[in-house]
C-alpha cells in the first residue's frame, strides 16, 4: 500500500478583540507533521442521543482521531478506549473540534448527542 502523508496545522490567537486584531499571543502547533499513514478518511456522522458507534476496525493503530460537532445548539460525548484501554470521554461543544491521538484501534469511539441528533464530522488516520 503506498504511503499517504498528513499534516495538520493548528493555530491559536488569544487577543482581546472579536477579530482577533493585536493579538496578545500566537502560537503555531506542528505536533503531527511526521504522520505518515496507510490510511484514513473523513465522514459526516450523526450522533444521536442514544449514542452512535463509530468502527475503527479496519485499522490496527490510530495516529489522530478529530471530531468537529457541527450543530448550532448543542454538545457531543465522545467516549473511546485509550492505549492503555482505559476509558476516555471529551465533551465538545457547539461548532468545536476535539483532536485525540492516544485511541485504541480496536475499541469504537460513541458519539452521544446531549438533547437531539447532532452531525459531526469524523477524520481519521491511522495504520
Amino acid at each position: 500500500m503506498a504511503t499517504k502523508f498528513l499534516k495538520v496545522d493548528v493555530t491559536a490567537t488569544l487577543s482581546k478583540r472579536s477579530d482577533y486584531g493585536s493579538p496578545k499571543a500566537k502560537t503555531d502547533f506542528d505536533a503531527y507533521e511526521s504522520i505518515t499513514p496507510t490510511d484514513g478518511g473523513l465522514e459526516l456522522v450523526t450522533a444521536d442521543t442514544g449514542g452512535t458507534t463509530y468502527s475503527l476496525a479496519k485499522y490496527t493503530t490510530i495516529d489522530v482521531l478529530i471530531v468537529k460537532n457541527t450543530d448550532p445548539t448543542n454538545y457531543v460525548t465522545v467516549a473511546f478506549q485509550n492505549a492503555a484501554a482505559s476509558a476516555q470521554s471529551q465533551k465538545i461543544t457547539f461548532g468545536k473540534t476535539g483532536v485525540f491521538t492516544d485511541v485504541l484501534a480496536s475499541s469504537a469511539p460513541v458519539l452521544t448527542a446531549n438533547s437531539a441528533a447532532v452531525e459531526c464530522e469524523v477524520f481519521v488516520a491511522g495504520t
